[in-house]
C-alpha cells in the first residue's frame, strides 16, 4: 500500500469543500485526509494502487456532477446523462417534456442541449422515471405510450393513472387481452393531449 497525492481544481472554493463533503460521505476508502486551499481541493490517500486509481475516477465523476448541477443550462453527452442524473429515461421523450415546460431543448450530435439549468433537467428526468415505474404504465402500456405518459406526467405534475385515463377516454389507446393498444404515434399524442391538459390544468 502507498499514500498518493491528488490535487483536484475547482471552479472555486466553495466547489472544492462541497466535493469535499461528497467523497467524504460517499467514497470508500481506507484513510483519506482532504483540505481546501483556494480553488484546489487536495488529497490524500492511502490504498493499494488499484484503489487508489479507483478513488481518482470516482473523484473525477462527482466533481463532473457538481459542476453540472451548477451550470445555468444542460450540455452533456447522452452517455454521461444517466452517469450524472442518477436516472435513466428514454432522452428524445426527456426532450419533448423540457419543451413543453418552456424551455428549448434538442438532441445534437448525441448531445442533450437546453437552456434548462442541470437541476432541473434531472427533476424532469424523475418525474418521468416514477411516472414510468406506475404498475400500470409499467406492464401494460407499450414503450411508445410509456413514453408518452412519462412526458405528460412530468410536463403537468399529473398521476400517470390520470394520463393513461386521459389517453383511453382520447381514443389513443384501446384496452386489449393483456396490454393497451395504441392507436396514435407517441409524439401526436402529447401534442393532442397537451392542449386537452392546458385547458383543463389545475382540475385534476
Amino acid at each position: 500500500m502507498k499514500i498518493r497525492r491528488f490535487v483536484i481544481k475547482c471552479v472555486n472554493e466553495e466547489a472544492c469543500y462541497e466535493l469535499l463533503n461528497k467523497i467524504t460521505e460517499e467514497v470508500s476508502v481506507r484513510w483519506l485526509k482532504g483540505e481546501v486551499e483556494g480553488n484546489k481541493l487536495i488529497i490524500e490517500a492511502l490504498g493499494f494502487p488499484y484503489e487508489l486509481k479507483s478513488l481518482r475516477y470516482e473523484i473525477e465523476e462527482l466533481k463532473r456532477e457538481i459542476e453540472s448541477a451548477a451550470m445555468p443550462y444542460t450540455k452533456v453527452s447522452i452517455e454521461e446523462l444517466p452517469k450524472l442524473a442518477k436516472v435513466t429515461v428514454p432522452v428524445d421523450a426527456l426532450v419533448e417534456a423540457l419543451r413543453l415546460l418552456g424551455y428549448s431543448a434538442r438532441l445534437e450530435d448525441n448531445t442533450l442541449i437546453s437552456d434548462a439549468p442541470f437541476s432541473e433537467v434531472v427533476e424532469v428526468m424523475k418525474k418521468m422515471r416514477e411516472a414510468m415505474e406506475d404498475e400500470v404504465v409499467r406492464f401494460r402500456l407499450p414503450h411508445s405510450a410509456k413514453k408518452a405518459v412519462a412526458v405528460l406526467s412530468a410536463a403537468y405534475s399529473l398521476p400517470p393513472g390520470a394520463v393513461v385515463e386521459a389517453m383511453e377516454r382520447e381514443g389513443f389507446i384501446e384496452p386489449g387481452d393483456f396490454k393497451y393498444e395504441v392507436r396514435e404515434e407517441w409524439r401526436r399524442i402529447i401534442k393532442r393531449l397537451s392542449e386537452t391538459l392546458r385547458e383543463a390544468e389545475g382540475t385534476w
